[in-house]
């Protein structure tokens, strides 16, 4: 896998582009990308990533209809949920794709992903009125951008009176492409940061320091042996040496065989065969704090505590498991206003849903945690 780390100043730059009509997000465009790439490597950022997605979900919404579909994909609202959850815990951005029926009703709704996803171009106010969405922003399928394959919608805004303007212009119902909504961690950005902004190059570090020590293991001397033989006295002796090495050693272990054939013989029947271990200069320490400290890093700026994601014992059974039904409490409470976002996003959308999928409005999540043993109280 080959990543790209831009510059730390030049990732924050947002500027608008007049030739693609949009913001662009970070100075090659391609920033989601990026976090995808750097998470998708990194085992820690990974997993922090993971269970802030579960602490966010929980169990699901409680009081919806569970039968429901929200898509022409066959997905559920919770299905919906889960999926954003884990696009916000990554991204800090979400975009949902809405589509209404003729009385103003919704009647769909699919999650955009934010690698497709830009901002077009604001008016004198600040305010832009549409979304482009394309699959080719870091030109990861085509070298050039194509403006023609450019999809462009309007912001959310569920006024019946701006609805049937935009379809108007849009020559109608049958061409109407629908709203996206868009929801950040920072309203105050265009685009909001991930939470793996601030260790880009620990998640990166993370990963070539897997890449350091697969190198060692596979290119390095470990695990090389040396063969010192007397001379051969034709090809055939020497291909059947060979071959018995190999039946010796195993197919696979054979890589790690070096034979060299002596000048001269000698009377000495030390010198006539020898067995060698190569030395290797591979050393798994070199690599250990670094990947320690990278590790400590990433799991603060996710804020996702250690006790969570480290196996060891002390960690995890540390005071009979007090300490991690403690720290599963603390977390979900931190995600609370993560959950308060996307729950707001939804209790926006599905309350002008064309059917009922949650008649009395209650959009609790069923918390992570159960009451067991009287030991945890939501």
């Amino acid at each position: 896998m080959k990543i790209k780390l831009i510059d730390v100043d030049n990732r924050l730059n947002i500027k608008f582009d007049k030739t693609e009509g949009i913001y662009k997000w970070s100075d090659d465009n391609a920033y989601p990308q990026l976090i995808k790439s750097l998470i998708g490597s990194s085992v820690t950022a990974k997993n922090c990533v993971d269970i802030n997605s579960k602490y966010i979900y929980g169990k699901g919404f409680s009081n919806v209809r569970k039968d429901a579909l929200v898509n022409k994909r066959g997905l559920t609202l919770n299905k919906l949920f889960r999926q954003a959850s884990r696009e916000f815990s990554e991204q800090n951005n979400l975009f949902f794709h809405i589509n209404y029926n003729a009385l103003y009703q919704i009647t769909s709704v699919e999650l955009i992903p934010c690698s497709d996803a830009r901002i077009g171009k604001s008016d004198s106010t600040g305010y832009s009125g549409k979304i482009v969405v394309y699959n080719n922003w870091d030109r990861s399928k085509a070298k050039k951008v194509d403006k023609k394959d450019f999809e462009l919608f309007d912001i959310f805004n569920p006024n019946p009176l701006v609805i049937e303007a935009q379809v108007e212009a849009a020559g109608g119902w049958s061409k109407f492409k629908g709203q996206i909504l868009h929801i950040t961690a920072d309203f105050n950005d265009i685009y909001s940061l991930s939470d793996g902004d601030s260790v880009l190059r620990d998640m990166n570090t993370e990963y070539m320091a897997s890449v350091f020590k697969e190198a060692g293991l596979t290119r390095g001397n470990y695990g090389t042996r040396i063969f010192i033989t007397k001379p051969f006295n034709n090809d055939y002796e020497r291909n059947d040496f060979e071959g018995t090495i190999q039946d010796m050693l195993g197919v696979e272990s054979t890589n790690g065989v070096l034979i060299l054939e002596a000048d001269k013989e000698s009377d000495n029947l030390d010198d006539q065969f020898i067995i060698k271990n190569l030395e290797s200069d591979f050393d798994d320490k070199r690599v250990e704090y670094t990947e320690t400290s990278s590790a400590k890093k990433i799991r603060k700026a996710f804020g996702v505590p250690a006790i969570l994601i480290e196996d060891n014992d002390n960690s995890i059974f540390g005071n009979s498991g007090e300490l991690i039904i403690q720290a599963k409490k603390l977390h979900w409470e931190a995600k609370e206003e993560e959950r308060a976002n996307i729950t707001e996003a939804f209790q926006t959308i599905f309350s002008r849903w064309h059917e009922p999928i949650n008649p009395e409005n209650d959009w609790t999540i069923t918390p992570i945690l159960t009451l067991e043993n009287n030991a945890v109280s939501n």
